[in-house]
């Protein structure tokens, strides 16, 4: 069974980039371009992992992890930040990201950590 991933980040490339990756590795891959719409998928679709961006128009990432945590359906998803500002860092820890990551980011980055995150224990509810 193939995993979905959620692609949250405002940057078209970066999209396009990490979704060509994660494919080839075999992962099912859908992308919103800022929380907004992340939240609007998030509300039919249960992903596996999500990589999001934490600064975003109309809606960071930030704000959509802390309603992710508000969502028991979505208790068990992970998530892995890629972002190109370090001090969100503790933010993130705190919000229960599972990975944080600093761009620039090398493509094997992106597919070791959401390789690593895939193989953990699942979450235990909350």
């Amino acid at each position: 069974m193939s995993h979905l991933i959620l692609i949250v980040d405002d940057d078209t490339e970066l999209r396009t980039l990490y979704r060509m990756i994660l494919e080839r590795e075999g992962y099912t891959v859908d992308e919103a371009s800022n929380g907004a719409d992340a939240l609007k998928y998030l509300s039919d679709h249960v992903p596996d992992l999500i990589l999001m961006d934490m600064l975003m128009p109309m809606l960071g990432g930030e704000s959509v992890m802390r309603r992710i945590q508000q969502m028991p359906a979505l208790s068990h998803v992970r998530i892995i930040v890629l972002t190109a500002y370090p001090r969100f860092r503790d933010t993130t820890r705190y919000l229960h990201a599972d990975q944080f990551l600093v761009k620039p980011i090398m493509p094997r980055q992106v597919v070791e950590a959401v390789r690593d995150v895939l193989s953990e224990e699942p979450r235990p509810e909350e």
